[in-house]
């Protein structure tokens, strides 16, 4: 093929996408006016993927993304504030995080008029993990979790003398816990928004980090501490870090994953969110809706798990497919592929979370300005602004899907392009794009996928 053809193929594939009018997101408007069938959104994101990968292919000979990960120094005055401030952060993570539990107990149980779901679910959850993409693992400068841990580790010895810190795949994997237990009051438990259940949830986890801290070491709870694991993975795809020695430093975007090594516990976990944010979008679908209609109570909470549960499964299960079609083209130990192309999952996983909770984050995230005035939902205004309102005609529904639409087709176009230069890494080039078939075709179902359950 000519090096013209070759080039024209991201111009046709943006052609396709820019054809197609905007789709409304889910619960902003409707979903079955668009000028052309749903379906064409998403095969034009997936001709842009298979696109990417034949341009890789062709273009992208030698491993690229691990020299430029180390970046350049930054000012050293920029890393003396950032290490000043450091304590400050932490104590109003500290004093955050107490507010938000005793609000969770203490104050009004409404959801829409507590504090608490909005820290946990938009604060938190989705805020983190965006400034964590654009700008790096800014969760490690207020983690309060992160700060009772080390007290709890300095100022208590174990509990028995002498003993080992646990090993490092000992906390990961119970890292996966508090990750799961989140997703599952945020998507399967019927009173999962509650802010008595987000108040349990927050006091057993830190008590049982805290925990740990005193028994094996803080250096344990922070392998075990599930959403610094998460956030500090996230932060691999943005252009600050700190190196070794703590320096600061800034990279090229995307750069950080080639230098990560992800263990079997890290890769499950992004392979968890990805799912649960799958089924985040079907439960949104009419036939989920149709299934859950009439019911209520634990008896919902029981189809959702079920649900849940199924959406992770099928995630995990083709990823492993692909890992284990590409370890009988490679000869390579399939646990290994598994680990080794683990990151080239968090594009997918991040783009999932911007796609299906951008407009969640916009639109919801405003009522923590309403509720700084009144954070207990007793009729305070602190600061006057316990008056305000959703402004929703900030973003256009057009804006809307036109940024989940862009964040996964790009989102699976840089996994693609990770996945080839690790595979370049590994193996020599002819085999490394050969190998790379499975996970090509991964890519372009998770594409199709995602945006028939978000648009469709």
């Amino acid at each position: 093929m000519s090096r013209a053809r070759l080039a024209a193929w991201p111009v046709a594939a943006a052609l396709l996408l820019a054809m197609a009018e905007p789709a409304h997101a889910h619960g902003l408007g409707g979903r079955l006016d668009l000028p052309i069938p749903i379906w064409q959104f998403a095969w034009a994101a997936a001709f842009a993927v298979l696109v990417s990968f034949a341009v890789l292919g062709r273009y992208w000979t030698h491993p690229r993304l691990a020299p430029a990960s180390r970046g350049s120094t930054l000012p050293p005055g920029l890393g003396s504030v950032g290490r000043s401030l450091l304590p400050i952060t932490r104590l109003i993570g500290v004093a955050l995080l107490a507010l938000t539990i005793h609000a969770a107990f203490r104050g009004n149980p409404d959801t829409a008029s507590n504090l608490a779901p909005y820290v946990a679910f938009v604060l938190v959850w989705v805020g983190v993990a965006v400034a964590s993409a654009l700008v790096g693992d800014l969760w490690a400068t207020v983690n309060p979790v992160a700060t009772l841990t080390y007290l709890a580790g300095r100022i208590r010895r174990p509990v028995r003398p002498g003993i080992e810190p646990a090993p490092p795949q000992d906390g990961e994997s119970i890292s996966l816990l508090g990750i799961v237990a989140f997703l599952w009051m945020e998507l399967a438990f019927h009173q999962g928004a509650a802010p008595r259940t987000i108040g349990a949830y927050l006091v057993l986890y830190t008590i049982a980090l805290v925990a740990g801290a005193m028994n094996y070491g803080p250096a344990w709870a922070r392998r075990a501490d599930g959403l610094s694991v998460l956030f500090r993975t996230i932060g691999a795809l943005a252009p600050l870090h700190k190196d070794a020695k703590g320096t600061l430093r800034l990279r090229y975007p995307v750069t950080g994953l080639a230098g990560m090594s992800m263990g079997p516990a890290t890769v499950r976990l992004v392979l968890i969110v990805i799912g649960a944010t799958t089924f985040d979008g079907f439960s949104r679908s009419s036939f989920w809706l149709d299934i859950v209609s009439n019911r209520s109570g634990w008896e919902l909470t029981a189809v959702n798990t079920g649900g849940l549960v199924f959406g992770v499964g099928v995630v995990m299960a083709l990823y492993r497919v692909a890992i284990a079609a590409m370890a009988r083209m490679t000869g390579e130990p399939e646990h290994e592929l598994g680990d080794l192309f683990g990151p080239s999952l968090v594009p997918i996983m991040v783009a999932y979370t911007v796609a299906h909770y951008f407009s969640f984050l916009v639109f919801e995230g405003q009522n923590l300005i309403r509720l700084a005035s009144d954070p207990y939902g007793l009729g305070w205004n602190l600061f006057g602004t316990a008056g305000w309102r959703v402004d929703y005609t900030i973003l256009s529904t057009g804006a809307i899907a036109w940024t989940q639409t862009l964040a996964i087709a790009l989102g699976h176009m840089v996994a693609v392009l990770v996945a080839h230069d690790r595979a370049l890494e590994r193996f020599p080039p002819e085999l490394a794009v050969r190998s790379q078939y499975p996970m090509l075709a991964a890519m372009i179902a998770f594409t199709i996928g995602g945006l028939l359950l978000l648009l469709g």
